[in-house]
């Protein structure tokens, strides 16, 4: 685990209340200081709700860290919080990024692009059918397919991708270690090992309605597009939505029935100015991943040839590097690309092997 007990232990005490934990970190210095303080000093922060103060001075009476460790470690759970370099980066971006992420398995590679896949929990023929194939060729193109393992599109997503041997991200409303719903046990575990489930609820959390708009954050902010299968207008997925647009990322839906209500909501997007998706390659296009690496070059063969084909956004973001290490936010200041875009064409040029990431968000070009 990348963050101590302190850190775990107060990740269960204050549940979502990101901003009151900011501030009492700051206040006490860190997590352990806060465990220490005396309750009269928490009390007369006047920052927390009655609620959380109640619950906070519970676990600090009744909660032991070490058995709150102990307890995920025999569970197989990790813990990140957001300050942590392993917390990913996009997800810290937005405007209320969860305290930290509970975690059963393993986080895929940041340097690919993820793609959130959502929709309908009561999916039509049409609608499981595009959710299957568009997800399987993501997935097969490299894409980290993210969803919330929901009955109906989300579900079909996940299978798709496990099936097809790519890497996909479940976010849950509950504790990591509750699969809910139970009907998709076997994606659970599919996911457990070889993708990642997440949550920023701690272990053993029960899926309560009102974790769900919380839940659904985190679906778009982990990723640079929100694809939408099938959904009505007034749904859960309209709530990924309206978060994917405040975090800037990319919305696209796939066009449906004009007859039917389980496309009343796609079909309302695209006249919103969504992206249209019919196609693995549509979703590519939105992302500025235009050129796809045959899977039978290699990056020496490539190179060999004298020629690497970049997209536009690509060569916009190779031309501000040089020998001098660039960071990430100087970057994205100095192009007029949305943030997702400049760390998809970052990534692409890592891929391509001429580019090289080093600590702290800094980027160089790699000597020819």
């Amino acid at each position: 685990m990348d963050d101590d007990k302190y850190m775990i232990w107060l990740a269960h005490s204050c549940g979502v209340d990101s901003f009151y934990i900011d501030y009492l970190m700051k206040k006490f210095e860190g997590p352990e200081g806060i465990y220490l303080a005396k309750e009269n000093k928490i009390r007369e922060c006047r920052v927390l709700s009655e609620k959380t103060l109640s619950k906070l001075l519970y676990m600090k009476k009744n909660i032991d860290p070490d058995k709150v460790l102990f307890n995920m470690q025999s569970k197989g759970i990790k813990f990140i919080s957001k300050f942590s370099g392993s917390y990913p980066a996009l997800l810290k971006a937005i405007s209320n990024p969860p305290f930290g992420l509970f975690m059963l398995g393993t986080l895929p590679d940041f340097d690919r692009p993820w793609v959130s896949v959502i929709g309908t929990r009561k999916p039509t023929s049409y609608g499981k059918a595009v959710a299957y194939n568009l997800s399987g060729e993501l997935a097969k193109k490299g894409i980290v397919i993210v969803s919330g393992m929901a009955d109906g599109l989300d579900g079909i997503a996940h299978k798709a991708v496990l099936e097809k041997g790519g890497s996909t991200v479940a976010v849950l409303g509950c504790g990591v270690d509750i699969c809910y719903p139970i009907i998709n046990e076997r994606i659970y575990e599919g996911i457990k090992k070889t993708g990642c489930i997440i949550s920023e609820f701690p272990p053993a959390a029960a899926p309560d309605k009102w974790h769900f708009p919380y839940r659904n954050r985190i679906i778009s902010g982990l990723s640079s597009a929100v694809v939408v299968i099938e959904a009505e207008v007034a749904s859960g997925t309209a709530i990924t939505v309206k978060n994917a647009l405040e975090q800037g990322r990319e919305v696209l839906a796939v066009p449906g029935n004009i007859t039917s209500n389980k496309s009343s909501g796609t079909n309302n997007l695209i006249r919103e100015g969504a992206h249209v998706v019919t196609c693995a390659m549509d979703v590519l296009d939105a992302l500025g991943i235009i050129e796809i690496w045959p899977e039978n070059n290699s990056d020496e063969e490539i190179h060999n040839n004298g020629h690497i084909p970049l997209a536009t956004n690509e060569e916009t973001v190779y031309s501000l590097l040089s020998d001098e290490p660039a960071e990430l936010d100087n970057i994205i200041k100095k192009t007029s690309l949305k943030p997702q875009f400049v760390m998809v064409a970052l990534t692409k040029l890592k891929l391509a092997g001429i580019i090289s990431e080093l600590p702290g968000q800094k980027y160089i070009k790699n000597r020819k």
